[in-house]
């Protein structure tokens, strides 16, 4: 009897050592964390405008683009005499590249080449960019298209504008960004090296230039 009751004290106590063993097999938590990440809002993920500033990176100039804003594109133009020049502008029609004419080869290309007002533009995604708008030939003519233009380049002076092509009207449409306010952070460098980016390797000073041979047929 005493060793009946010894078994059955010892399977009592294994029943009670099982009951406070963890399960196993329990269920899975619950995937959402409940710190970390949750506790982080947008506002504090978010970089800060001049996060290159933050890290050490300073962002170069290297590339100045010759060319009319795009139709989607809001811009402004920098004010100031100095930052525009009258220039002759030799434009190739197959790709729209423009190159720089010298004044003593000018007259040599006048069929080629054509007078041409450069504006310093820059886009609201912080891009610059040269501005070619035509001037009025040696008659005084100037067409529909380059005189809204102008107009649009000088209203660009203070205000964020879009210019829109108007075909049944023959010129621009100016659209203006009223709500936008920000001023365009322009770059630290002279309007001349600005051009000299622009047409670093797109300078005509010699009839023996290849584009003015290719254009004479003699390439």
């Amino acid at each position: 009897m005493k060793k009946n009751s010894t078994l059955n004290g010892a399977a009592a106590q294994n029943d009670e050592v099982a009951t406070q063993q963890p399960n196993s097999k329990s269920e899975p938590k619950d995937p959402t964390p409940t710190d970390g990440i949750s506790k982080l809002t947008l506002a504090s993920l978010r970089l800060s405008q001049d996060f290159g500033a933050s890290a050490g990176v300073k962002k170069l100039l290297t590339i100045v683009p010759v060319k009319k804003p795009g139709n989607q594109s809001f811009v402004q133009v920098r004010s100031g005499e100095q930052w525009r020049m009258q220039a002759a502008i030799l434009q190739l029609k197959e790709d729209g590249e423009c190159y720089l004419v010298t004044p003593d080869v000018y007259p040599d290309l006048m069929h080629e080449a054509r007078p041409k007002m450069l504006y310093l533009g820059m886009s609201r995604e912080g891009n610059v960019f040269v501005w070619p708008i035509n001037l009025p030939t040696e008659d005084g003519r100037l067409d529909s298209w380059s005189t809204s233009a102008h107009s649009a380049a000088s209203i660009a002076e203070s205000a964020w504008i879009r210019l829109v092509a108007n075909r049944s009207l023959g010129a621009y449409d100016v659209l203006e960004a009223t709500h936008l306010v920000e001023e365009p952070e322009w770059p630290e460098k002279t309007f001349e090296e600005l051009i000299i980016l622009a047409f670093k390797d797109r300078l005509i000073s010699s009839l023996e230039h290849p584009i003015v041979k290719r254009l004479r047929g003699e390439i």
